[in-house]
Protein backbone atom coordinates (compact mmCIF):
# COMPACT_ATOMS: atom_id res chain seq x y z
CA UNK A 1 0.00 0.00 0.00
CA UNK A 2 1.28 3.73 -1.01
CA UNK A 3 0.23 6.27 1.81
CA UNK A 4 -0.38 9.73 -0.26
CA UNK A 5 -0.57 13.28 1.23
CA UNK A 6 -2.84 15.83 -0.27
CA UNK A 7 -1.18 19.52 0.52
CA UNK A 8 -2.21 23.26 -0.51
CA UNK A 9 -5.46 23.92 -2.96
CA UNK A 10 -5.66 20.53 -4.10
CA UNK A 11 -6.57 19.77 -0.21
CA UNK A 12 -8.98 21.49 0.13
CA UNK A 13 -10.60 20.71 -3.23
CA UNK A 14 -10.70 17.06 -2.81
CA UNK A 15 -11.69 16.86 0.94
CA UNK A 16 -9.04 14.83 2.19
CA UNK A 17 -5.82 15.54 3.50
CA UNK A 18 -4.45 11.54 2.76
CA UNK A 19 -5.31 8.04 1.65
CA UNK A 20 -3.81 5.35 0.74
CA UNK A 21 -3.95 3.23 -2.64
CA UNK A 22 -2.46 0.14 -4.55
CA UNK A 23 -1.29 2.41 -7.73
CA UNK A 24 2.18 0.56 -9.44
CA UNK A 25 2.76 4.50 -10.47
CA UNK A 26 2.63 7.95 -10.12
CA UNK A 27 0.75 8.12 -13.38
CA UNK A 28 -1.66 5.34 -12.29
CA UNK A 29 -2.51 7.47 -8.89
CA UNK A 30 -3.10 10.64 -10.81
CA UNK A 31 -5.73 8.98 -11.98
CA UNK A 32 -7.25 8.13 -8.50
CA UNK A 33 -6.83 10.99 -6.20
CA UNK A 34 -10.48 11.77 -4.60
CA UNK A 35 -12.37 14.51 -6.04
CA UNK A 36 -9.52 15.42 -8.04
CA UNK A 37 -9.84 14.94 -12.51
CA UNK A 38 -7.34 13.82 -14.03
CA UNK A 39 -6.18 16.88 -15.99
CA UNK A 40 -5.94 19.34 -12.60
CA UNK A 41 -3.50 16.52 -11.34
CA UNK A 42 -1.49 16.52 -13.82
CA UNK A 43 -0.07 19.73 -12.68
CA UNK A 44 0.41 18.47 -9.24
CA UNK A 45 3.98 18.66 -7.76
CA UNK A 46 4.96 14.92 -6.52
CA UNK A 47 7.14 13.92 -4.23
CA UNK A 48 7.92 9.79 -3.58
CA UNK A 49 9.78 9.19 -0.23
CA UNK A 50 11.32 12.90 -0.16
CA UNK A 51 12.53 13.08 -3.73
CA UNK A 52 11.02 15.08 -7.10
CA UNK A 53 9.37 12.31 -9.17
CA UNK A 54 7.95 11.98 -12.41
CA UNK A 55 4.95 10.38 -14.19
CA UNK A 56 6.74 6.96 -14.82
CA UNK A 57 8.24 6.82 -11.30
CA UNK A 58 7.54 2.91 -10.18
CA UNK A 59 5.89 2.89 -6.76
CA UNK A 60 5.84 0.51 -4.17
CA UNK A 61 4.72 -1.02 -0.77
CA UNK A 62 5.75 1.15 1.96
CA UNK A 63 6.41 4.36 -0.51
CA UNK A 64 5.01 8.19 1.12
CA UNK A 65 3.95 10.36 -1.66
CA UNK A 66 3.45 13.96 -1.07
CA UNK A 67 1.21 15.68 -3.62
CA UNK A 68 1.91 19.50 -3.54
CA UNK A 69 -0.16 22.23 -5.56
CA UNK A 70 1.85 24.34 -7.88
CA UNK A 71 2.92 27.71 -6.92
CA UNK A 72 1.38 30.78 -8.43
CA UNK A 73 1.08 34.16 -7.97
CA UNK A 74 2.26 37.31 -9.72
Amino acid sequence: MVRVKIFGVMRLKSGVSSFETEAGSVNELLNCIPGIERKEAKNLVVIVNDRPAGRYCKLKDGDEVVLLSPAGGG
